[in-house]
């Protein structure tokens, strides 16, 4: 029986000629899983949003028809739209930093979520809620703003407030993108139950198919805005009748690394890093509490070569990163590149030429208010010289090689899907040339295609330019194929190092082995 139906369903882009979805209709069974994957900027995104109301109609118009229960979505009030989202229809959005109010604590929010129910929620059902998405010491994730915790928290945190409610269709946009493997698995495995034990429908987008075979009962493929596909897991998996659909199935990375680092000379190196926030304050220094999410870290990075960090969410590896960037405070020494040091930087910003990052949420880290062009261009105007017609050509260029039309230059980064975002951001880094890169979860948002053409890309660079990677992942499959030695962190603390194949053929650390093992590789 049908519960949710599209109708030749269409969006376009107003004041342009573009169709973002093209005339496709399908419907949702009740009770069952249904998986829609597809590059980047095929629709996915924009499909599901719309069965809650939620495009801008400022800049998108829509014909057609989404049915459920009787009620086109389309024609529905705001007040009418009100009751359902949450309460029949709930959503986990793909960004969890955009979902949630940072002037708020994770308790006021949820709250807020607990007034919209049609039925009373206890303080024992929030507190189960939350451990169930693998959430731990519960007083303190509610007393927290979204800038406290990480990623992989946050996205925990957006699944707990979706269920919480009991809807009859949950729709989930890439809700595992933030976490590591054992927590993915984790986190959809008590959505299938969820679903199977109240009999609600979901409906899980990713760019991972193998994923959403797992997960889903059937399967919808769409390109360019359309559906080129529609069928159960097993008959997409042994006959796929689409040539991208192919592609998708039987697709094979090989390694991406040359083995070989040639070069000695240190471009990186920590000693005794750490980092520490204050969790309770107080006038008496002793009575202060921190919480150190950094313990004594000793990494280095040679030239030409690419280093993977690998952990679970919170164990510390973006605050690596970002102490690395001298985005925070921190205790130690870091030495980058000639001995570049805080000091340094802090007289001679054009230090900063030297090395960029690439961060894990681009929607965050793309100013809304400037056009790519401007974003692109920033770095370029503030620490080289180069002339203006330059600088536009250089543009074109790091567009055309992470795969964008150079006639996105004048958007904004809200016309863009998570992973043409993602592309963007990696442009802004890559534009300078520097001779570190930090990447945050470069990929995380891009198909398995898209990813791989983006990776090989980052490789073309390294080999050509000689550059320095650092790439932190929960992808252990990236990791094992770019990566020439590997970090695993637990704690805030390196439990394992080594080469990656060694880290990977003879893991030394319990906990290393289940990372693995999760990631069945």
């Amino acid at each position: 029986m049908s519960i949710l139906e599209y109708r030749k369903f269409t969006v376009d882009l107003k004041n342009t000629n573009k169709n973002i979805i093209k005339n496709i209709s399908f419907n949702l069974n009740k009770g069952e899983s249904l998986g829609i994957v597809g590059e980047s900027g095929s629709g996915k995104s924009i499909t599901a949003l719309s069965a809650l109301g939620l495009l801008n109609k400022n800049v998108f118009s829509s014909s057609g028809e989404i049915i459920f229960e009787n009620n086109n979505i389309l024609n529905l009030s705001n007040e009418s739209l009100s009751l359902i989202r949450g309460n029949e229809l709930s959503m986990i959005f793909q960004e969890p930093m955009l979902s949630l109010n940072p002037v708020k604590n994770l308790e006021s929010q949820m709250n807020e979520c607990i007034e919209l129910s049609n039925y009373s929620i206890t303080n024992e059902n929030v507190i189960d809620t939350l451990k169930s998405v693998g959430l731990q010491d519960i007083d303190k994730i509610l007393s927290s703003y979204p800038h406290m915790l990480s990623g992989g928290q946050r996205q925990r945190f957006m699944i707990a407030m979706s269920i919480i409610r009991k809807p009859k269709i949950i729709i989930a946009d890439e809700p595992t993108t933030a976490l590591d493997v054992t927590l993915q698995k984790q986190i959809l495995d008590m959505l299938l139950n969820l679903k199977n034990n109240l009999n609600m429908a979901l409906i899980l987008i990713s760019h991972d198919i193998n994923l959403i075979k797992t997960y889903c009962e059937r399967i919808l493929v769409m390109k360019e805005g359309e559906i080129i596909e529609d069928n159960s897991s097993n008959m997409i998996f042994s006959n796929p009748k689409h040539e991208y659909t192919n592609k998708l199935v039987n697709f094979k990375a090989s390694p991406y690394r040359d083995n070989n680092v040639n070069s000695n000379e240190i471009v990186l190196e920590t000693q005794d890093l750490s980092c520490r926030y204050l969790t309770k304050d107080s006038f008496f220094k002793r009575k202060r509490n921190y919480f150190k999410a950094l313990d004594n870290i000793n990494i280095n990075i040679r030239q030409g070569e690419s280093v993977g960090i690998v952990g679970e969410s919170g164990s510390g590896k973006t605050t690596l990163a970002m102490s690395i960037m001298h985005l925070l405070s921190y205790e130690g020494n870091i030495k980058i590149i000639d001995n570049i040091n805080e000091s340094k930087i802090k007289c001679d910003r054009k230090l900063r030429k030297n090395f960029q990052i690439v961060f894990q949420d681009p929607f965050s880290s793309l100013s809304p208010r400037m056009t790519i062009y401007q974003i692109i261009s920033e770095g370029v105007k503030n620490l080289l010289d180069v002339s203006t017609d330059k600088i536009h050509q250089m543009c074109i260029n790091i567009l055309n090689d992470v795969g964008l039309d150079e006639n996105m230059l004048y958007r904004y980064p809200h016309e863009f899907s998570g992973g043409q975002r993602q592309r963007i951001a990696i442009a802004r880094a890559l534009i300078i040339q520097p001779k570190l890169l930090l990447l945050d979860e470069p990929t995380s948002a891009l198909d398995i295609l898209v990813q791989d053409s983006i990776v090989k890309l980052l490789v073309n660079l390294q080999n050509k330019y000689n550059l320095s990677y650092c790439f932190i992942s929960h992808d252990l499959h990236l990791i094992k194929k770019i990566c020439h030695r590997t970090y695993v962190m637990k704690d805030s603390k390196i439990i394992e190092d080594g080469l990656t194949q060694d880290i990977f053929e003879k893991p030394k650390e319990r906990y290393t082995k289940d990372l693995i093992e999760a990631s069945f590789i």
